[in-house]
């Protein structure tokens, strides 16, 4: 293992550094070969090796990281700052006059080598440019999800040991004693060597954090505060989507400001599920706080724009892995994941007879009893759990779809919820009545006092499961806001862009998620693409619905929906079933009524359906299956009077 360039990773750079100024006679680039470097060093291409690299993930708290080590983080890009300048070089001169060129790529502030003191260059030739997101962990990330996360990397030896101290650096680094947050105002006088001790801060961080939420009893978010008094980052929160999962301590409850260099520096997107590779930097004593004796409103909101480390670490990227659809079970990007590696996987866990039709069978006995033994449900909810988009028809997405179950007033929710969570990485449910509407954060915002963008509830990573409950939605006005959110909502699920309010307009982002929206009758929210009645049979009690009495076939049901997921190819479908599938089409629109927008919903289903039992073409078998459960839930629309789906 190159254990320098885990511990010491700066110290690497700065070598690199000096080796490209004398192999190109002092003059340097903005690149100097540091990224190829680590590439080659840690096999980047061969991503089952970045399991060496520590993850900050894994951890309770970011404290337990030694400082300045290379590190991954898994994460969604909550905000995106804009590009930030700094100064990327100095010069660093001896007692005599002697200078020689230091970088401060990757880090957030530079010393001077003892003896030596930092010059700024002559007018702009220091002057870089980097990009800046504010990142959260994936929100609604299952415990199993998490654990298995842990188990790739300590399987790859890069669990961290928290006992670790890191190394002393030789470089031109400010590689400071770590103090926790609470300690990062002091009153007491500082040390007047210290005070005189010169260290650079390369840049200002162009940080500005969100308002804080105010909670109600059951973490939900009623609003935000307004009233001038919030001058410190403490105060903001870490402004995560999921209030709930703002837990110090927690260890999917680190939030960092990741900066990107080079072509990654305005590579990335709002929304984008990301792995990075970089530097840790933690910085305590670095945060800009205002002057309480001038009042300046600037010098306020400064605070929160560049807040303590401690509490929002710095993250230098040497790489990004983009990881749309992310599962811990193959945590790959989508070119490393070929056809053959993913042939592969299916080998390893279903060659054995009889194992990929158990898998099946698993998660939907899970499923069952939590949906009243309605199997018509669960036949459904399971195709929506592996559904996913594999191309577009003008802006429609073809193969994603969301469903609607009506009738569910006499279900759990919650447990559907849990339920479907121990077979998918990310599951969230929302509660869906008028005050919520009203008063919760539905869609991000922009604060332009801040110049942050506020995060809301449906601000979520693709792939994952969103579940809006509203078998409590009673009567009630809805304010304006609560239209906007109810419109967002809807947005969200029938046309996968998820609306952010930059108050004069909207910002629609894509974004694709596996919707399932449960209500007495219809959805509040229109032209959901399927709508199953529930019929409740028995129901399990709550404290019986757990996987473990399934064993190790929920696993097996985990790898199933983790590997049909990562594929994208469209469904093979023989000329035979498309001339069964235009008969069935037109019988169903004279018996039923229905609407020519069936038609896509109906070849989504084929491919969910197939993908359940690992298949790519459509068997005339399989279509007369999807035939069979179609022709039973509109049977049910027409008994419930809810034909004109």
């Amino acid at each position: 293992m190159a254990s320098e360039e885990l511990s010491r990773p700066l110290t690497v750079i700065d070598a690199l550094f000096e080796q490209h100024l004398k192999a190109n006679g002092g003059s340097p680039a903005p690149e100097f070969g540091e990224r190829d470097h680590f590439r080659k060093v840690f096999g980047f291409d061969n991503e089952e090796g970045l399991a060496k690299i520590p993850c900050l993930n894994d951890v309770a708290l970011a404290e337990s990281v030694p400082p300045f080590s290379l590190v991954r983080y898994r994460c969604l890009v909550q905000d995106v700052f804009e590009p930030e300048f700094y100064a990327g070089l100095f010069q660093e001169v001896d007692a005599g006059g002697a200078a020689r060129l230091v970088t401060t790529k990757y880090r957030e502030c530079i010393e001077p080598a003892p003896g030596r003191e930092l010059r700024d260059l002559d007018g702009h030739d220091g002057l870089m440019q980097r990009g800046a997101c504010y990142c959260v962990p994936l929100p609604g990330e299952r415990s199993w999800a998490r654990s298995a996360s842990v188990e790739w990397t300590c399987a790859g030896g890069g669990s961290i040991n928290p006992v670790v101290q890191p190394q002393a650096s030789t470089s031109a680094t400010s590689v400071i004693t770590k103090r926790r947050r609470d300690d990062d105002v002091s009153m007491e006088p500082q040390d007047e060597v210290a005070q005189q001790k010169q260290r650079v801060t390369t840049g200002d961080g162009g940080y500005t954090q969100a308002q804080p939420a105010v909670m109600n009893d059951q973490g939900g978010v009623l609003g935000t505060q307004t009233n001038g008094t919030l001058k410190t980052a403490e105060d903001f929160g870490l402004n995560f989507p999921i209030p709930s999962e703002e837990r110090r301590g927690h260890g999917a409850s680190t939030a960092c400001i990741v900066k990107f260099y080079d072509a990654d520096s305005e590579a990335l997107k709002l929304c984008d599920s990301i792995e990075v590779i970089g530097i840790l930097c933690v910085n305590p004593d670095i945060a800009s706080l205002p002057d309480a004796a001038t009042g300046n409103m600037q010098d306020e909101w400064r605070a929160a724009r560049h807040p303590s480390t401690s509490l929002v670490p710095r993250l230098h990227a040497l790489a990004v892995r983009h990881l749309p659809f992310y599962n811990p079970l193959l945590p790959f990007t989508t070119s490393f994941l070929s056809e053959q590696r993913l042939a592969a996987a299916f080998q390893r866990q279903f060659s054995a007879p009889g194992a990929m039709l158990n898998a099946r069978t698993a998660a939907m006995e899970l499923l069952s009893r939590c949906l009243g033994g309605d199997n018509l449900s669960v036949e459904y909810l399971l195709m929506l759990l592996v559904a996913r988009s594999f191309s577009k028809h003008g802006e429609k997405l073809l193969g994603s779809w969301s469903l609607n179950f009506a009738g569910a007033t006499g279900l759990d929710t919650a447990a559907i919820c849990e339920a479907a969570g121990e077979l998918v990485p990310r599951a969230v449910r929302l509660d869906l009545t008028v005050n919520n509407l009203n008063e919760q954060r539905w869609r991000p915002r922009k604060d332009f006092v801040a110049d942050r963008l506020v995060a809301a509830q449906l601000q979520l990573a693709t792939g994952t499961l969103l579940m809006v409950d509203e078998t409590k939605m009673g009567e009630g006005q809805l304010t304006a806001d609560g239209t906007k959110a109810l419109l967002s909502l809807q947005q969200l699920v029938t046309e996968n862009k998820l609306a952010c309010d930059f108050v004069s307009y909207d910002v629609n982002i894509p974004l694709e998620l596996g919707c399932l929206l449960l209500s007495d009758r219809k959805s509040v929210v229109k032209d959901v693409e399927v709508l199953v009645p529930v019929r409740i049979q028995s129901m399990t009690p709550r404290g019986a619905m757990t996987p473990r009495s399934l064993g190790a076939a929920v696993g097996s049901a985990r790898w199933l929906i983790a590997l049909v997921t990562r594929s994208t190819r469209p469904l093979k479908i023989p000329d035979e079933v498309m001339k069964v599938f235009g008969e069935n089409f037109a019988a169903a629109r004279q018996e039923f009524k229905v609407g020519p927008q069936l038609a896509h919903t109906w070849m989504a289903l084929a491919r969910a359906r197939c993908l359940t039992f690992g298949e790519e073409e459509l068997s005339l078998q399989r279509w007369r299956e999807v035939m069979e459960l179609e022709r039973a839930r509109l049977l049910r629309c027409r008994e419930d009077s809810l034909i004109d789906v």
